[in-house]
């Protein structure tokens, strides 16, 4: 209301100076300003009495209780879980499992034994086919088959299998599988007393069979475990009573006799594979691996058997080609590796060599001995084949080049296999261009050597 009022003074006196300085009428500037000077002084009432009332209508401040204040403490940082603390929330039951199992408080270890024990078990649990509450009894459940005296050697066996484990899985050595093994192991060596093992109980009672045993399979049983102890027993046993034989160590003399007898009338491939399944049925009997079976051991002495009469099993004819390249070889002797001929030198072994061949073969007697055996149709051909093996392995030479050597010792005998010139090996044989030395460059014609003229 003021503001408008003091507008209007200074319009209604500014409008009074301009009418009457150009002798107009002055009525409306004095209103404007009459109005403005009204105005003025009710804006001024109206301000006082408002002053008025708030002085009267205002209450007493009432005094402001002193309020003890406390110093403010500061707040701890929120601490963040450890790996246990947030896997033992998501999986309260299985924390509780490892912690009863493993008999240690978890919370008290790092991150990472927490996280590897953790996956040591579940690991441990799963090759064992059990839950990780059962893990214990299972695995001991399993090394019952041990007496307890092989348990030093079974810690060493596990202690050499931890560091395969932690390379493979790279943890700390106390949180493998092994480590937990040999704690269990240590506890059930210091638990259970010294027990007799079965093998002891048994070989007792049985001291021949026993005896037989040990000579037959050469296996220590004291160092077995109880089931191949058990099988290998019932193995034997079980032959013994299907074929009546009251001592053990006949076993061995039947089977291999057997082979024997079968090999002379079917051959020794035929006889390996009758007695083979003769073995197998024996073992489907039994009911044992083929480890511990009689089949197993069957094997080694009939490999025994015809290492000791490797000539007695040779066919006829095998025979007579062994007997005849000893011949020729002991006939070789100290100059095996002499070549016949080299640098134009021709060597006496050649010659020698021919007359056993011809010898050979031009004897009555062993013809008549060679149709005896059946041999009558392959005589000569067993005598020139074993003859030219000897001259191509130990001489270099083909036989015909020995023949020709024999028959014309004053005549040079030029070898397909060797240069006349530096002796070399290192030929270049071509059937259309000749011979070539691939060392000194030399070239020739050898124009026999191919085709066997007796």
């Amino acid at each position: 209301m003021k503001t408008f009022g003091w507008i209007c003074v200074v319009l209604g006196a500014l409008s009074f100076i301009g009418a009457a300085s150009a002798g107009h009428s002055v009525f409306g500037p004095v209103f404007w300003l009459a109005l403005g000077i009204a105005l003025i002084y009710f804006g001024n009432q109206k301000e006082e009495e408002k002053k008025k009332n708030e002085t009267t209508s205002s209450p007493k401040q009432k005094p402001t209780p002193n309020i003890e204040t406390k110093p403010v403490q500061p707040t701890e940082p929120i601490k963040e879980k450890t790996y246990w603390e947030t896997f033992k929330d998501n999986n309260p039951g299985r924390a509780k499992e490892i912690e009863n199992l493993l008999g240690i408080d978890m919370s008290k270890l790092s991150n990472r034994d927490a996280r590897e024990k953790i996956q040591m078990l579940e690991r441990f649990s799963k090759s064992l086919g059990c839950s990780i509450p059962h893990t214990k009894a299972t695995y001991l459940k399993e090394m019952e088959q041990y007496p307890t005296r092989l348990i030093p050697q079974m810690i060493e066996s596990t202690k050499k299998e931890m560091a395969n484990e932690v390379d493979m899985f790279h943890i700390l050595e106390g949180n493998t599988c092994s480590a937990l093994m040999i704690e269990w192991l240590k506890e059930r060596q210091h638990n259970a007393p010294k027990d007799e093992s079965f093998w002891e109980t048994w070989k007792n009672q049985n001291p021949e069979k026993a005896k037989a045993l040990e000579a037959l399979t050469d296996r220590d049983f004291d160092e077995m475990s109880t089931m191949d102890v058990k099988q290998t027993i019932k193995a034997f046993s079980s032959v013994a009573e299907n074929h009546n034989l009251e001592d053990w160590m006949d076993i061995k003399d039947y089977y291999v006799s057997s082979y024997a007898s079968f090999s002379e009338n079917l051959g020794e491939e035929e006889a390996m594979r009758a007695i083979s399944s003769i073995l197998l049925e024996e073992n489907n009997r039994a009911n044992v691996s083929l480890f511990n079976s009689v089949y197993n051991y069957a094997k080694l002495w009939i490999q025994e058997y015809k290492e000791n009469n490797a000539d007695r099993l040779l066919s006829p004819e095998d025979k007579f080609c062994k007997e005849y390249r000893e011949k020729l070889i002991n006939k070789i002797g100290s100059n095996a590796n002499i070549p016949l001929f080299c640098h134009g030198y021709d060597s006496p072994i050649a010659h020698e060599l021919m007359y056993i061949m011809y010898q050979h073969l031009r004897n009555a007697e062993l013809k008549a001995e060679a149709e005896k055996q059946g041999l009558w149709n392959k005589y000569v051909q067993i005598i020139v084949d074993e003859t030219e093996k000897v001259t191509k392995k130990y001489c270099h030479v083909f036989l015909q080049e020995c023949i020709e050597y024999y028959n014309y010792p004053d005549k040079p005998v030029i070898t397909r296999h060797r240069c006349p010139s530096c002796g070399s090996t290192n030929i270049n044989d071509d059937i259309d261009y000749g011979l070539e030395c691939n060392e000194c460059g030399r070239t020739w014609n050898a124009s026999y050597g191919k085709k066997l003229y007796l």
